[in-house]
């Protein structure tokens, strides 16, 4: 595990490149879709589906340049769901700096969505076997197609209990995640895993959403939203047995995806 953990860390810089690159228009000195997506991507983030896609991608044995290119497919596509979120949310700041569409406008943050969307497919193009890409790009789009419509239901108001809510964020959250193992597994050949790898992946997803809820309580209050979950506990419960109830699910997600 030791060794797969310094190859992700020695890939991660590549991966960042990789994003940028396949974004830029060739010939072209101001890119301003390019120079927004650096300020964006400067801002921060812990890039966890890059490194899930690189860390299984390196327990695979998968050449360096096909892990790099899988997983910043993935990474390409949980930023263009920042960016889109962040409109279609009004949030002006992430991460303590300006949001793509708060600075640039929304047609910027339109346009950069679209473009990263587009790379996260165009970095499968030159994987080193062309026979599974009918299978990667498979993957790719229903990755792209649960999570759009887990944010058209959340943002639908279509959460009414903590079922709808533990809903969204399943569809929101956990088709990234299973993507970082899904294009791997998918690349190697190891089909009969992807299954289970799903299955965890889902698990984590919504570990992990729950726990971005309890950070993001207060701002989540103030903006009425119903798809948190601890508010969406808090239907039956005290603020209090919510938030303690909301760790306990956080933590028997995360504990059924190991």
């Amino acid at each position: 595990m030791s060794h797969a953990i310094a190859t992700v860390d020695l890939h991660m810089q590549s991966v960042e490149e990789k994003m940028r690159s396949l974004c830029a228009e060739t010939g072209q000195a101001n890119d301003i879709f390019l120079r927004v997506l650096d300020g964006h991507l400067s801002a921060g983030g812990q890039r966890t589906r890059a490194k899930i896609s690189l860390t299984c991608g390196a327990r695979l044995g998968l050449r360096k340049t096909d892990s790099i290119a899988l997983a910043a497919s993935v990474e390409l596509l949980h930023n263009a769901s920042l960016i889109q979120d962040d409109l279609q949310d009004k949030a002006r700041l992430r991460r303590g700096s300006p949001t793509v569409w708060s600075e640039y406008g929304a047609n910027c943050a339109i346009g950069l969505t679209d473009l990263t969307i587009a790379a996260a497919f165009r970095a499968l193009a030159k994987v080193s076997k062309p026979d599974t890409l009918a299978g990667l790009i498979e993957h790719l789009y229903r990755a792209i197609s649960v999570t759009l419509r887990g944010q058209t239901d959340d943002l639908g108001g279509a959460v009414n209990s903590l079922a709808d809510a533990l809903s969204v964020a399943r569809r929101k959250s956990g088709p990234l995640f299973a993507l970082a193992l899904e294009l791997p597994l998918s690349f190697a050949g190891r089909h009969t895993f992807l299954p289970q790898a799903s299955e965890a992946a889902e698990s984590f997803g919504i570990g992990y959403q729950i726990y971005d809820d309890i950070v993001d309580l207060d701002e989540d209050r103030a903006s009425k939203s119903q798809s948190n979950i601890v508010i969406a506990l808090e239907m039956d419960l005290t603020p209090e047995e919510a938030l303690r109830s909301a760790c306990h699910l956080a933590q028997q997600h995360l504990q059924n995806s190991a």
